[in-house]
């Protein structure tokens, strides 16, 4: 999603966790819990989120979680800041969140209200659905036209040398609109990183279809042949692909 399309959004209320883990120093470990719902109020799942260090839209991806079958995730946080949180499920359109969080504090996600003025200006769709009352929940909107949705393919992982893990895709996008979003989660490490794309984005921020890759350094947490990575794309207007895990390849 365009960072434009974001630029009114507020957060409602969040509040400390009743049992917060705690690291050595007997402070509380950061993180970041939530719940995802459909327009009936049922809990989505499963799904993914991804993790932005700083404003959303416009920070480095570094995190990322799986969003469980009844909707619910926790992410953890290396330190306390600014962060993008978006919320993914393969059916619906995702959803990005912004919040500020304290060094050493646990937060709950609550629903949220976003402007979607501008979106509204240049689509005509309607507006962002009501939020449940309760204030736990978040809603994701029904993607009611897949036709336009962006499509990755042709994924490869391969290594270079003991020390690399090189990763590419295929992306496609048939509004020719896709965002920096090309978005893949490392379960192993926890890691979250957005792909490379083939050459730079338009002036009005659209990238370009074709070959995406990745470099990551091998980890000792990665298991040759068992770890799992998913991989998701979205466009400007929050349309995204299904959320595709891939296992690592084994070793040459």
């Amino acid at each position: 999603m365009n960072a434009r399309l974001v630029a009114n959004q507020i957060l409602s209320i969040i509040w400390p966790l009743l049992l917060p883990a705690c690291v050595g120093t007997g402070e509380v470990a950061p993180s970041l819990s939530g719940q995802i719902v459909g327009s009936d109020d049922r809990p989505l799942g499963p799904g993914m989120v991804m993790v932005e260090r700083g404003k959303v839209h416009a920070g480095t991806y570094e995190g990322g979680g799986l969003i469980d079958g009844n909707g619910k995730f926790t992410v953890p946080l290396p330190r306390g800041g600014t962060f993008g949180i978006h919320l993914f499920h393969s059916d619906y359109s995702y959803v990005p969140i912004e919040v500020t969080i304290d060094a050493h504090q646990q937060v709950a996600l609550t629903n949220l209200m976003v402007s979607w003025g501008v979106w509204m200006d240049l689509t005509g769709q309607p507006t962002w659905p009501d939020q449940p009352d309760d204030t736990r929940l978040i809603r994701l909107p029904t993607d009611d036209n897949k036709a336009d949705n962006p499509v990755i393919s042709d994924i490869k992982m391969s290594y270079s040398g003991t020390k690399l893990l090189q990763i590419s895709a295929q992306v496609f996008d048939p509004d020719g609109d896709l965002s920096r979003m090309i978005l893949v989660h490392d379960t192993a490490t926890g890691a979250g990183y957005a792909l490379n794309p083939p050459s730079p984005p338009d002036a009005k921020g659209r990238y370009p279809n074709g070959l995406y890759s990745l470099k990551v350094f091998l980890d000792p947490r990665h298991v040759p042949g068992k770890s799992l990575w998913y991989f998701v794309v979205s466009d400007n207007m929050c349309n995204n692909t299904p959320i595709t895990p891939v296992a690592m390849p084994a070793l040459p």
